[in-house]
């Protein structure tokens, strides 16, 4: 659960600045504009002193102490923070994870931008990310695979 958290706080200081938005947003694939993301944020930032913490701890009181799954946490940002994607904006986002274009996320492909956005997990816990998106059981994600999670999710 910590690890969705840590996903967005990129330099590890146990809140969210927007600059750490705006790069994970990106390395998403999400195309919001500087004014759209500066929008989001405030509408997140509740104190207005530029970091997430307290809203995130707000939202998410049990989130850690580990109460909830993350298929609940997913929901409640996705509910809360996220708009819904088109099927033009999530064919982009995929196009992002599949560097080599043979229509599949694969472990080494998810690595790469997991550690572009300087968070870095084992082989294994790659695998186990893969293995709960992964519907037909081939090790991959697909297109379809993909659009079902985020649709899901966000």
């Amino acid at each position: 659960l910590r690890q969705a958290f840590d996903l967005f706080d990129t330099d590890s200081s146990g809140s969210i600045s927007i600059n750490e938005l705006k790069q994970v947003l990106h390395a998403l694939g999400v195309s919001l504009s500087e004014q759209e993301i500066r929008q989001m944020f405030s509408a997140i930032d509740a104190d207005k002193n530029g970091l997430l913490l307290d809203e995130i701890n707000n939202d998410f009181i049990d989130f850690y102490i580990g109460r909830i799954e993350f298929d609940e946490f997913a929901e409640i940002v996705a509910d809360t923070y996220f708009k819904k994607f088109s099927r033009a904006e999530i064919l982009e986002a995929f196009r992002r994870f599949d560097h080599n274009h043979d229509g599949f996320i694969e472990a080494d492909e998810l690595k790469i931008i997991l550690d572009q956005l300087g968070r870095h997990f084992s082989n294994e816990e790659i695998r186990r990310m893969i293995a709960q998106i992964d519907r037909d059981g081939n090790g991959k994600i697909s297109i379809e695979e993909f659009a079902a999670l985020v649709e899901r999710e966000f």
